[in-house]
């Protein structure tokens, strides 16, 4: 039985405890609920703390999401059923009734789409044929009327395979037909063995003689002689003639237009494109234009929904894209209550502390599972990170109580890979001023005010300088380029004493906030902030009650 996907995934610009407690979860889960397969996942870039940590306990990076939307790939597909371009009208008419369905896909020898036909086509070619015609434009093949008709080939001197001129049906008086018929026409009619003889000898091209009626063996000797075919058909004369209508292979009368789309097509896209078809379906082709499925209408009446459980944050801002569209079961964090809203209700566990990679210990600690040296060694990673090797003010007793537990699986200390982590988390060196900026990038929606937030650390005074200007800069193409109203950009020597903050924007905000004056687009405040406990609090208080006086 098909295990049901369910990915765990973090925020966009994912930092290490995001992509941390993604894996770490996704373990948990795994060992506790064998009905699903849990499944890490990331929404953007790794930083470099997050790849020495991966690197450094032996992770492959999780798959990276760019959008939660449902695409075709999230529906239960059944092997489509389908016609050959040389097969009969009778053929897919008959399969089309067997089936109960309405439309078929045509594909060659390699399954590659050829074409569509449905029900309309065949109604359509079947109305357009009633008066027969001529067959010079869309020749029928010989085998595909015999099969047909379920019929004999008594003579055929010249090696025809195809019936081309006109077909006409001679139920009349014999001086009518003779002046009506030409040379090269296909006749249909009984067993008048004079008609049959008079025809032959008039030049056309092939009889359809019908009712297993008895032949004449003067009749087949004339017709050998003057290069006619001769087919014998077991139908009456009626039925025949509506059978022949049904003997035009497909190739001739299928739709080319057809409605395709791939695996990975949203099914938003996929809704409009059937609403939009005459066929009201789609196809869905790979790359190589081999046909992979068929969606119709019906398979659209469910809702279809990506299986999504949220980690270290529950704001729209900060989700992947199409995070509305999934179903989400589970958010887990230690962020301010944000804005997404569920359909159904859902387990939410949200706490006050320093990481979210405390929590995920926690639940594995609660329940006895058995941690890894390698899933401990990330989990310690996402709360070394999150809190500074401990030293934030969001730091808890509870991060400390797990970060210790999770060393001693590792046997080394917190202050010494704490600052291996550190180390690779401030290298700066070859990345450009955006690089920089999205580094650690939160967007906020703090009362009518849309804010964004940067976060680095940094050793190298001189090193981070250099770049001010140019990161200012880029701060200013962001703020025009999301239409933010604050852009800040929190920078943290974690060896000192006090923070610098790079602001574009309504500098208003933080100079009320924090009690301090902005020159040349910074300021610098004498404590070290954590933007979720510090920061993001204080402006929002300023940004509510301005909101409120409005």
């Amino acid at each position: 039985m098909k295990q049901t996907q369910i990915f765990i995934i973090g925020h966009k610009n994912p930092d290490c405890d995001s992509v941390c407690s993604a894996i770490g979860y996704a373990y948990f889960k795994n060992i506790v609920d064998k009905r699903h397969l849990y499944i890490p996942a990331r929404a953007g870039e790794l930083n470099s703390e997050t790849k020495f940590a991966l690197e450094k306990f032996g992770f492959e990076p999780p798959i990276e999401i760019e959008s939660l939307a449902p695409t075709a790939s999230d529906m239960e597909l059944k092997k489509p059923i389908v016609a050959s371009p040389y097969d009969s009208l009778k053929d897919v008419a008959s399969l089309m009734k067997e089936k109960g369905i309405r439309t078929v896909p045509i594909v060659d020898a390699s399954r590659k789409l050829s074409g569509i036909i449905g029900l309309k086509d065949i109604a359509e070619h079947y109305i357009s044929t009633m008066g027969f015609g001529d067959l010079s434009t869309t020749p029928i093949d010989l085998n595909i009327l015999v099969d047909t008709l379920d019929a004999k080939v008594i003579t055929n001197p010249k090696g025809i395979d195809k019936l081309n001129g006109r077909i006409f049906i001679a139920a009349m008086q014999k001086s009518t037909i003779l002046n009506r018929v030409r040379a090269g026409d296909v006749v249909i009619l009984g067993d008048r063995t004079d008609v049959q003889i008079d025809l032959i000898n008039s030049g056309c091209s092939a009889l359809i003689i019908t009712g297993n009626a008895t032949i004449s063996q003067e009749v087949v000797r004339l017709a050998a002689k003057k290069g006619t075919l001769i087919v014998s058909s077991p139908y009456d004369t009626f039925d025949t003639a509506k059978l022949f209508a049904l003997s035009t292979p497909l190739q001739t009368i299928m739709s080319k237009e057809v409605p395709v789309a791939g695996l990975y097509t949203r099914i938003s896209e996929i809704k409009r494109k059937v609403a939009e078809s005459k066929y009201r379906c789609v196809l869905l082709v790979n790359g190589d234009n081999r046909l992979m499925g068929i969606i119709t209408r019906t398979d659209l009446l469910h809702p279809i929904r990506k299986k999504v459980i949220l980690v270290d944050h529950n704001e729209i801002s900060q989700a992947v894209d199409g995070v509305q569209e999934a179903e989400i079961l589970e958010i887990i964090d230690h962020h301010r209550v944000g804005d997404i809203s569920t359909l159904m209700p859902i387990h939410v566990h949200n706490e006050p502390i320093g990481s979210t990679c405390t929590i995920i210990a926690g639940f594995m600690f609660l329940h006895q599972i058995d941690i890894t040296e390698e899933i401990a060694g990330l989990l310690l990673s996402g709360i070394l990170s999150d809190t500074l090797i401990l030293t934030l003010s969001t730091t808890t007793e509870r991060d400390k109580e797990n970060a210790h537990k999770l060393a001693d699986i590792l046997d080394i200390e917190i202050e010494e890979y704490g600052k291996e982590l550190l180390t690779a988390s401030i290298n700066i060196k070859g990345k450009n001023a955006r690089e920089i900026l999205l580094h650690d990038f939160k967007e906020y929606q703090l009362g009518t005010k849309k804010v964004g937030v940067g976060q680095i650390m940094f050793l190298d005074e001189e090193e981070i300088g250099a770049k001010e200007e140019e990161i200012k800069s880029e701060m200013e193409h962001l703020r025009k380029e999301k239409q933010y109203d604050l852009v800040a950009f929190l920078i943290t020597n974690p060896l000192g004493k006090g923070e610098e903050i790079l602001v574009k924007g309504d500098e208003r905000i933080i100079e009320k906030a924090f009690a301090v004056k902005i020159q040349d687009g910074k300021c610098a405040i004498p404590r070290t902030l954590s933007r979720k406990k510090d920061f993001i609090p204080a402006i929002g208080y300023f940004c509510e009650s301005a909101s409120g006086q409005n």
